[in-house]
């Protein structure tokens, strides 16, 4: 691989670090807002007045680790306090597992109609927020994903023509 090319490499591996940070820094506000008014509801379950649900519907990034790049990926999770399927889970030797992931789309992406579809009535607006900041980002990571697999596999052609050269 020529020197330009290994330097736009490095300079895409580096963009989409910094970018896998800011989504990273986004999943923890929603975390934390998520936690709160958790927290509240169920410090007011008391209330008879009060109607509302703790919320199940949470992100969380995983980073898949290959020889050549590490692919970022947004999991959205279904947290819920199952009693039956935790016993279930000790009564078969089965790994406990403490959140559903929901099914993605082709493209890495979890629908907006199936997280609202799991969702509490006042997760919906903190998902709505959270898509609008984080949707720009995670198209620019894919694009840089796909560009550097581009990067690679020109690098493996290269390398194939060299070695059917000699």
């Amino acid at each position: 691989m020529n020197q330009d090319a290994f330097e736009v490499r490095q300079y895409l591996t580096d963009k989409k670090d910094d970018l896998a940070l800011k989504l990273d820094s986004l999943v923890d506000g929603y975390w934390g807002a998520w936690r709160d008014i958790n927290r509240q509801i169920i410090s007011q379950s008391a209330n008879p007045d009060r109607t509302d649900k703790v919320g199940k519907v949470a992100p969380s990034i995983r980073i898949y680790k290959t020889k050549n790049h590490n692919r970022v990926t947004l999991r959205w999770r279904i947290y819920e306090n199952s009693w039956a399927r935790l016993n279930v889970a000790k009564s078969n030797k089965q790994t406990l597992r403490y959140a559903k992931e929901l099914k993605r789309n082709k493209d890495g992406t979890t629908s907006r109609f199936q997280l609202v579809k799991n969702a509490e009535s006042w997760e919906v607006s903190l998902i709505d927020e959270f898509l609008i900041k984080a949707e720009p980002i995670i198209t620019l990571i894919n694009m840089i994903h796909q560009s550097l697999k581009l990067l690679n596999n020109t690098k493996t052609l290269e390398t194939e023509e060299i070695q059917n050269a000699e």
